[in-house]
């Protein structure tokens, strides 16, 4: 019984060892295993941010800050096409003009792909054409700007940078002359509008075609080519050629389109210049300040206000009303005439000036080869009447729709409505009393 009593003993000792000895070879080898990662993690080069990687389109972003965009695409680009050849193109306003720009949109976006295939965590795949945009925003307003984009919208992020294009400089290329036509372009005395803005520009230079009141078979034939630009110089050896924009003002006075100046020596474009192209109706000031007369309509508060004070003054034959506006220098004894046709030659006006601190002059004067002249020291609204004295019987009146205003001359029209009522009621009387009988 005791032998049997030891081997059960002995035998239960054995399996606990056997135990023991699995569980130790378990430990070691998970304690190895451990041991290992470890080292691994500390031997790496891997930098510290977290690796994210996004994927847009066929670029792969690996941990690449929010501003690397501004920091890959430069401030400046160069590119191999000079400034007069885009310019020659522009002028042309045909389809060579949107070709040139697409080779220098082409040229600018390979210089981009490049320099993101030569940065460091960006992956450039096929078809990277449909992520990246080059634009020039308006060509032909500013020419040496151009946009550049990345098309990852889509994935939460919109990258876009401003890009000024430094063009190749031309073979006959001259300081000297570059200096020289600036200098020329600089010294152009412009009429300055401040008028309706254009492109964020609140007053800009100015060059006006002037016209007589009343002249519109000459005014309707202005076009931007009307103006003689080359005047602007008097100097043969600078080219002055000229591009428009789209757009411009219609009806009205004054009225004309935005254009670019070019002004070029020995075939080098020089200088660029935006300008109004302008018509205009009005007069031209001994300095060469243009001055716009703009009609003012008979339910302008102006208007009436005008011709009110003129009735307290006795006047009723009103010939127009206008006021006036000056786009340059102005000074005192200024020479103003408005333009009255020849039929009132002879014949005494009197013009009301109502002056900026809101009082009235009248002023005196008789018509002279069509034109009543009379000197202001300031511009604001004038209201012409022909003084009650003058004969009024003119073949050609002033009524009509080609003369200064459409006012009746005289009282006249309301007496005869007036006696026409009262000759229906008495009609209308005599048929009542007819019937009672």
């Amino acid at each position: 019984m005791k032998t049997k009593f030891n081997l059960k003993i002995l035998l239960l000792v054995s399996i606990l060892l056997i135990a023991m000895c699995l569980f130790n070879t378990n430990m070691v080898q998970a304690t190895e295993v451990i041991t290992d990662e470890t080292t691994k993690a500390d031997t790496t080069n891997t930098p510290q941010v977290e690796q994210k990687q996004e994927v847009m389109g066929n670029y792969t972003l690996c941990g690449i800050p929010e501003d690397w965009f501004n920091r890959v695409v430069p401030n400046t680009i160069e590119i191999t096409k000079t400034k007069t050849e885009f310019v020659n193109t522009l002028i042309k306003n045909d389809d060579s003009f949107i070709k040139t720009e697409k080779e220098i949109e082409t040229e600018v976006k390979t210089k981009i792909l490049d320099l993101f295939k030569n940065t460091a965590g960006v992956v450039v795949e096929n078809g990277e054409e449909d992520l990246i945009k080059v634009q020039m925003d308006n060509p032909m307003f500013d020419f040496y700007t151009i946009r550049v984009s990345l098309n990852a919208t889509e994935y939460g992020k919109e990258y876009s940078k401003n890009t000024t294009i430094k063009y190749a400089k031309e073979s006959n290329f001259s300081a000297t002359d570059e200096t020289y036509v600036k200098n020329a372009v600089k010294n152009i005395k412009f009429a300055k509008y401040s008028g309706d803005s254009y492109w964020g520009i609140e007053e800009s230079d100015a060059v006006f075609t002037m016209y007589n009141v009343g002249d519109e078979t000459n005014a309707s034939k202005w076009t931007e080519n009307t103006y003689n630009f080359s005047k602007l110089l008097n100097d043969n050896s600078i080219t002055v050629k000229t591009s428009m924009f789209a757009g411009g003002m219609g009806g009205g006075t004054p009225w004309g389109v935005p254009m670019l100046l070019h002004f070029y020596k020995n075939g080098v474009l020089y200088e660029t210049k935006s300008i109004w192209n302008l018509g205009a109706y009005g007069i031209t000031l001994e300095n060469g300040t243009p001055v716009n007369m703009a009609k003012l309509e008979k339910d302008d508060e102006i208007y009436k206000t005008m011709a009110k004070e003129l009735n307290n003054r006795g006047l009723t034959n009103i010939l127009g009303a206008y006021e006036l506006t000056a786009y340059g220098t102005t000074y005192d004894n200024m020479k103003v005439s408005f333009n009255l046709g020849n039929d009132y030659n002879g014949k005494e006006v009197q013009i009301l000036h109502k002056k900026k601190n809101n009082t009235y002059e009248l002023l005196k004067t008789t018509v002279a080869e069509g034109k009543a002249t009379i000197t202001v020291n300031e511009f604001s609204p004038f209201m012409i009447a022909l003084s009650n004295t003058t004969n009024t019987n003119n073949t050609n009146d002033p009524t009509s729709d080609k003369k200064l205003d459409d006012e009746p001359k005289t009282g006249v029209a309301d007496y005869t409505i007036f006696a026409s009522i009262l000759a229906i009621i008495s009609l209308g009387g005599i048929i009542t009393l007819k019937f009672k009988k």
